[in-house]
């Protein structure tokens, strides 16, 4: 069946709604909402809903193949696409405080005409951020949900990440969804233990959480701890409609998958196009909003994608995996930074290494978990010759090594300022030199801050193959994924900061790595 059968083509080949309407919210509020049916006439049928602050014909169309399954698709434009001088931030009127807009659309849409009284939910990054706020509101009629590449602690996973402000992701995310320049400032402004963030912390009300939802996202996303935390905190600590009742799905993509398939210097593997599993959204909503017994309730709670050499190069990377739980079993493997910018499984040397960091001339950002630049694994060789930034490479493996999990770095690091930060980038090192991108992390130091400094590098699953190298480099930016520190200066008159990297003995410097055995 075609969905051009039952919808009414503009000339520019664009989808007219079967209708639109106005959905009433608890402070009197109406937003609008194009109703899409599976075809003339259809009644109590399930509902997959839509809400977005991008606005309601921003991506229809990839949500409207739903209809052939026989769903109608409600898509919605959220208060705040309405408020078009962006006076207030997306999302806030989302979750489970005085106003609760998902909540309150679902209660309308359950009890219309139109609705069986089972409503499930779909959409990506902002998309999925409404799903993640409305799950604590847990309306019975909501049974399933779908959500892609999400964040569910705004503070630490999408506006700050080891203190220091996301700016490019951050200026461009509310300058495009809340114009108003005040709202960036007094984002900004709100400390981290504010009522403001906490209203926007879901993880934190997953013991409210009643529903079973498919999680999916990716290594180079720029939401990708967000995806896993909230598949954990949903799925550990869920109520009893939602625990043991999440699917995570960790790919090999960035944010902008699947509408680009570029990964980086490379492309997505081939056989990572799709998940191996019967996981897909019809899928899902068949099993959950109509009954269906299909093979989504045999799917495996953990659905990952182990990364390999991205050139095609031979080894035991490139593969699916799945498991029962998130972290999977992993042994601690640390390596050691040392003299000479070698990186070892043991201290060999003490020493230092220094560099000069001036905020006029960061380290720039190249790939990464990024939303607006360009993200990915790519070659870090032009960074790691600059000279604010020192190198620490280990020998050639003598065999392949699976690294999935959780990174952390314990950097003993001074300087000649009050504050300053400490950037890390982990890379893959082939043979012919290139210096892939794997993970990066940030930490922001205040005076007084006690050494060694954690910086967290997020989650990978990756496989160093034999042969290859792996490599820590250290600066103090990573601009302009991150805000500069000014080392106690300002943009008008910053720092210059002269910061020193200590290891040895006295001053164990290391990258710990979650090792997976053979399985």
């Amino acid at each position: 069946m075609a969905v051009t059968l039952f919808f009414t083509l503009r000339s520019d080949g664009s989808i007219d709604p079967d209708l639109t309407v106005q959905i009433p919210m608890r402070d009197g509020t109406h937003l609008p909402t194009d109703i899409y049916l599976p075809y003339k006439g259809a009644k109590k049928k399930p509902i997959v809903l839509v809400r977005t602050p991008s606005g309601k014909r921003a991506y229809y169309q990839s949500f409207l193949p739903l209809t052939e399954s026989g769903y109608i698709v409600a898509i919605q434009d959220a208060r705040s696409f309405l408020d078009k001088e962006g006076k207030s931030m997306p999302w806030i009127t989302d979750g489970w405080g005085e106003l609760q807009d998902g909540y309150d659309t679902i209660d309308w849409l359950s009890k219309s005409s139109y609705s069986n009284g089972k409503i499930g939910t779909i959409g990506f990054s902002a998309m999925g951020i409404s799903q993640l706020l409305l799950a604590p509101t847990a309306h019975p009629s909501l049974k399933a949900q779908y959500i892609g590449f999400a964040v569910g602690d705004m503070y630490n996973q999408a506006i700050y990440m080891g203190g220091q402000v996301r700016k490019n992701q951050v200026e461009g995310w509310l300058g495009y969804y809340a114009r108003h320049p005040g709202v960036l400032k007094a984002v900004l402004g709100e400390k981290e233990d504010s009522p403001f963030w906490k209203c926007v912390d879901c993880i934190s009300q997953a013991h409210r959480v009643n529903t079973p939802a498919l999680h999916y996202g990716g290594w180079y996303d720029t939401f990708s701890q967000g995806t896993l935390d909230s598949f954990v905190a949903f799925q550990n600590e869920g109520d009893h409609g939602a625990k043991g009742k999440q699917v995570l799905v960790m790919g090999p993509w960035t944010h902008h998958y699947p509408r680009d398939m570029r990964l980086g210097d490379y492309n997505v593997p081939e056989n990572a196009h799709y998940p191996p599993h019967e996981v897909m959204p019809h899928h899902w909503f068949d099993h959950y909003l109509k009954g269906d017994h299909n093979n989504v309730k045999e799917a495996p709670p953990v659905i990952y994608y182990v990364m390999g050499p991205f050139d095609g190069t031979s080894g035991r990377g490139g593969v699916w995996k799945t498991a029962q739980e998130w972290p999977i079993p992993a042994k601690p493997y640390t390596l050691y930074l040392n003299t000479h910018g070698k990186l070892d499984n043991r201290v060999v040397s003490a020493g230092s290494e220094g560099f000069v960091y001036d905020p006029e001339n960061p380290t720039p950002t190249v790939g990464g978990r990024n939303l607006f630049l360009a993200a990915g694994p790519k070659d870090q060789t032009p960074i790691e010759e600059r000279e604010d930034v020192v190198v620490f490479t280990s020998d050639p493996l003598e065999e392949d090594l699976e690294v999935t999990g959780r990174l952390f770095a314990n950097i003993y690091f001074t300087s000649d300022r009050s504050t300053t930060d400490v950037a890390l980038r982990l890379t893959d090192v082939y043979p012919d030199g290139k210096s892939v991108l794997i993970a990066d992390g940030i930490k922001k130091l205040q005076e007084g801050e006690s050494n060694p400094v954690e910086v967290d590098l997020w989650s990978t699953s990756q496989v160093f193959a034999k042969g290859h190298r792996i490599r820590l480099s250290v600066s103090s930016a990573n601009y302009p994924q991150f805000e500069r520190n000014f080392n106690g200066g300002t943009e008008e008159e910053p720092r210059v900061a002269t910061n020193r990297v200590l290891f040895g003995p006295s001053h164990p410097s290391r990258i710990t790595l979650p090792v997976v055995m053979d399985q």
